[in-house]
């Protein structure tokens, strides 16, 4: 049963905006600034960079390949089926641990006003699922409305922080001026840690992808929504980031819901408020994006027989993968209960880099890099997920490797069916006439070839070429004599 409705431009680019920003920015300042001070912007910097060009090695993919399941369909066309199935375990994984991080990233700054115990808290994170559960379950163009309004609704806040920031700029540069001093008060030895942390900020564009068989024209839609939604993002956050310290300067390193502690200092209590409000908000809507895809990227690989085939089902009304959504649902609930925000932001790194090193691997084979240009970002892509994975902290490593060995186990489990599927094709009729054709092809080929060489020995000639084509006279007609 095909996907009934389809995305535009500005839906896709939203999603891209939707899925990269949200918790984010929220909390990721906090591990900058407690690592290595105000000269954490130049992290933010570097890692936006990192993401605009992994990004246009995932547009160079959305080019060739249009199906639903992005990372994973774009490693299946250019590798086959066993690295798909890792690189979507992979990316499956990471979109998780992503999910879980959210209800976290809601819970902390709602605290910010509201003590919450442990039954509270996780009263709010079944809450906070619940209404992103109904929200995908009436389908994906309801879904990416909320998504829309929530990402329209969470450049606010931000927004905000930007114009105090700016305010201190002009009335006030020498607050300004003392919250950047010490730049380095830390050295760089956190560099790479940082930057771990601080690329998942940017992470989440791959989402667009997954969903390509409800977008219009996604060959050119995707690569487009891609590029200008990390524009727009990368701006947002190099932004924020200098509006921040500007205002907090190296008391963010304390409150690990930045935001609200700098708007509190600059409005009082209400500013605190709106920003929580908005961080609230922000969060919603990124886990709003981040749930789309991952609940199609778990239909396109139930639907491979990858997972079990309940989850590629879906809704008879709403044609929305409704068994996917359960179970991730369920699962994202179930985590948040064992892990935290840094242990999940660091696993998923980890996935992503290795999916984003598998895509740019794919990207070489069916992107076809038409100049130096593309095969430049080829090589800086493949690169930059190289060190990333370099940076990983020794548990979340192993963790990573423990999760690919465990793939390795349970693939042959799940491509039985695969296997069924191609010995049902093999054994099909028609294709055992062709087979059998095929053959006799290949005898009267060889069967031709062994008369030319009798021919050869028996008219003393030592080229074949000159039996190929002679011209004879019969009844007043020529013709060509062939061996």
């Amino acid at each position: 049963m095909p996907f009934k409705e389809k995305l535009g431009l500005f839906d896709t680019t939203n999603l891209v905006i939707g899925a990269v920003i949200g918790s984010d920015i929220y909390v990721a300042t906090y591990f900058g600034m407690n690592q290595l001070g105000p000269s954490s912007i130049l992290v933010w910097i570097v890692a936006g960079i990192f993401a605009i060009i992994t990004a246009l090695a995932f547009a160079q993919c959305a080019r060739s390949v249009k199906k639903v399941g992005g990372p994973y369909a774009f490693v299946k066309q250019a590798f086959g089926h066993f690295p798909a199935f890792i690189s979507g375990w992979l990316l499956w994984l990471a979109e998780l641990a992503g999910l879980c991080v959210f209800p976290l990233a809601f819970v902390t700054y709602l605290q910010f006003f509201i003590p919450l115990d442990f039954i509270a808290r996780t009263a709010v994170i079944g809450l906070f699922i619940c209404f992103l559960f109904f929200t995908n379950y009436f389908g994906i163009k309801k879904a990416a409305h909320t998504n829309d309004i929530f990402t329209i609704v969470k450049l606010f806040p931000l927004l905000l922080i930007m114009l105090l920031g700016l305010f201190l700029v002009f009335f006030r540069p020498s607050q300004v001026f003392a919250n950047f001093m010490p730049f380095m008060p830390f050295g760089f030895s956190g560099f790479g840690e940082s930057l771990v942390l601080i690329f998942w900020a940017f992470v989440g564009f791959e989402i667009a992808t997954i969903p390509a068989g409800e977008i219009r024209n996604p060959g050119k839609t995707i690569p487009k929504a891609i590029m200008i939604g990390m524009i727009i993002v990368t701006v947002f956050y190099l932004l924020t980031n200098l509006s921040l310290i500007a205002i907090a300067g190296m008391q963010l390193a304390e409150h690990d819901a930045p935001l609200a502690f700098a708007a509190s200092l600059m409005l009082g209590s209400i500013g605190a408020l709106v920003i929580a409000v908005g961080a609230l908000v922000s969060v919603s809507g990124s886990d709003e994006s981040n749930l789309i895809g991952t609940v199609r990227l778990g239909y396109a690989l139930a639907a491979d027989g990858y997972f079990p085939k309940q989850m590629a089902k879906l809704h008879p009304k709403y044609a929305s993968p409704y068994v996917s959504l359960i179970v991730h649902s369920i699962l994202a609930f179930i985590l948040t209960a064992f892990f935290s925000i840094k242990q999940f932001i660091i696993f998923s790194t980890f996935n992503f880099a290795l999916v984003y090193l598998l895509v740019t691997f794919s990207a070489f084979r069916i992107g076809g890099a038409k100049n130096l240009f593309e095969k430049a970002v080829l090589y800086a892509s493949s690169l930059i997920c190289l060190y990333l994975l370099a940076n990983i902290g020794i548990n979340e490593f192993l963790a990573g490797i423990a999760c690919i060995a465990f793939a390795v186990v349970i693939y042959p489990f799940f491509s039985k069916q695969e296997l069924k599927d191609e010995k049902k094709f093999f054994f099909r009729e028609e294709h055992v006439l062709y087979r059998m054709v095929r053959h006799e092809e290949s005898f009267l080929a060889n069967a031709f070839k062994h008369f030319k060489i009798l021919a050869r020995k028996l008219l003393g000639l030592k080229h074949a070429h000159s039996l190929r084509e002679r011209p004879h006279s019969h009844s007043g007609r020529k013709f060509a004599v062939k061996f």
